[in-house]
């Protein structure tokens, strides 16, 4: 007998419209030089973890951006804005430090949106796949409007 393995999913960091990666204006997310995933263009100032996870990476100094590495192994990187790394004021707010456990639905990352449009940044926001782990197929799914916690973004197996 043969057992299908369950299939399990990814849900939205944040409200908002979804776009493929490839449509970010920055060569290193569109040509997808970090790895596939896609993007999320927020309607709100909060990022949620997507899933269960350890948090593997915490950019100190801007904190606009964390890595999360799954039970499955598979390493997601959430990257809020473009060229954010090079901001000196202090528009993000990290709520999870490196090493910690969090779940699907945590607030991972506030941050001022009115600051940093006026500061010329976007606040698209990429889920980057760094690394599938253990899983066989992934599968980025066709949603456009995202519903943060409960619209499913990645289907994995």
């Amino acid at each position: 007998m043969f057992f299908k393995k369950k299939e399990s999913y990814i849900t939205a960091y944040t409200d908002g419209t979804i776009i493929p990666i490839s449509e970010v204006k920055d060569e290193v997310f569109s040509q997808k030089m970090m790895g596939d995933g896609l993007a999320i263009y927020p309607e709100s100032d909060t990022i949620y973890a997507p899933c269960d996870g350890i948090i593997t990476a915490v950019f100190e100094q801007t904190q606009h951006a964390v890595g999360i590495t799954m039970e499955n192994g598979m390493e997601i990187l959430l990257h809020v804005g473009l060229d954010t790394v090079n901001l000196h004021e202090p528009i993000f707010h990290t709520h999870v430090k490196k090493d910690e456990a969090v779940k699907q639905g945590q607030t991972l990352i506030t941050y001022d949106k009115e600051a940093l449009a006026a500061l010329g940044y976007s606040d698209v926001t990429m889920c980057v796949i760094l690394s599938n782990g253990n899983t066989k197929e992934v599968e980025l799914l066709k949603e456009t409007k995202a519903v943060a916690n409960k619209t499913n973004i990645i289907r994995y197996k």
